[in-house]
């Protein structure tokens, strides 16, 4: 489906930083096609790869 990226918040993890063998999360607000809007759990990678910012479309 795709998606809008509306909002990406990266993920707080604290003074303990991200836990050992764990990726850094992003917290991303997506629209669909239909307007309903949803959260999700991203890894930042996923968006870093592929150069996704708020305001560009996602395939999931």
């Amino acid at each position: 489906m795709k998606y809008l990226i509306l909002k990406i918040i990266e993920e707080d993890y604290g003074c303990e930083g991200i836990p050992e063998g764990e990726e850094l999360l992003c917290r991303v607000l997506l629209q669909d096609e239909s307007g309903e809007q949803v959260w999700k759990k991203l890894p930042d990678s996923l968006l870093t790869e592929q150069h996704l910012e708020e305001g560009d479309s996602l395939i999931l």
